[in-house]
């Protein structure tokens, strides 16, 4: 059995970690370094920075803090923001990056998954996919950090990423995050069997039981945590003793 996953996400704006609401009003939560230790030092598997500003400003993800938190860090990171190309994704793993993350850049040019996937490998490429529910049931694929709606449905979406080799997808409901009210399960339950690789569902998650009901009910492999790491008392080490007592296969702290 493998493991499930407890994930911290952090969003990056300037030279900072921000968490917002729905993909707005946010919040100054951190120092990228300081906050990166702290989850080091709690026992995270990995983490995940994603530069939020960056394909909107045309721009690729500061891979000088991502080389500066790697070298106080035994952590893994995965780091996203602005990679529309080969280049770009090399000077991220140049950095230190173990996996990157493509969402707008792939979402309109699904032959990027391929080609990162032949040059650095399907393991190291994470599919971000950012959905909204829409007024027919279904959920919308936004791009640009939930700015730029696609009419693309998010199982089309998921279809191309598996089609060109992506090693494992982020799946954001835009509508859950930040509020801490529960995941949207029924996304995950819907998506689930649609994903022959690991899924971490993000956006919403509030306390211990959220999590349980999580992987209980939707079989993902990992869970993407965010505000309530900032906003409430909880820690890594917490998490996944309250997760092993209620039956949740995860790696000790």
């Amino acid at each position: 059995m493998i493991p499930k996953r407890i994930i911290p996400v952090f969003l990056l704006k300037g030279s900072r970690f921000f968490k917002g609401t729905s993909f707005k009003e946010h919040i100054d939560v951190g120092d990228p370094l300081s906050q990166s230790m702290i989850y080091d030092a709690q026992g995270s598997e990995e983490i995940v920075i994603v530069d939020i500003e960056a394909s909107t400003k045309n721009r690729l993800i500061d891979t000088s803090l991502i080389a500066m938190i790697v070298r106080k860090c035994r952590l893994p990171i995965t780091a996203g923001g602005g990679v529309k190309t080969i280049y770009d994704a090399r000077k991220c793993f140049d950095a230190g990056a173990d996996k990157i993350i493509v969402n707008s850049h792939a979402v309109k040019n699904p032959d990027l998954i391929k080609e990162l996937a032949a040059e650095f490998g399907s393991q190291s490429v994470v599919v971000s996919i950012d959905v909204k529910k829409n007024t027919k049931g279904g959920h919308d694929v936004f791009t640009f950090s939930g700015t730029e709606k696609t009419n693309i449905s998010v199982e089309d979406v998921i279809g191309k990423a598996i089609e060109n080799c992506a090693g494992e997808l982020l799946v954001t409901s835009i509508d859950n995050e930040g509020t801490m009210s529960g995941f949207d399960y029924g996304l995950y339950n819907k998506i689930r069997d649609l994903v022959p690789v690991p899924l971490i569902a993000s956006g919403g998650s509030g306390c211990y039981d959220h999590m349980v009901r999580l992987f209980n009910e939707t079989g993902v492999e990992a869970c993407g945590l965010g505000k309530m790491l900032f906003l409430r008392d909880y820690d890594i080490v917490r998490i996944k003793a309250y997760l092993k007592g209620k039956g949740v296969f995860v790696r000790d702290a």
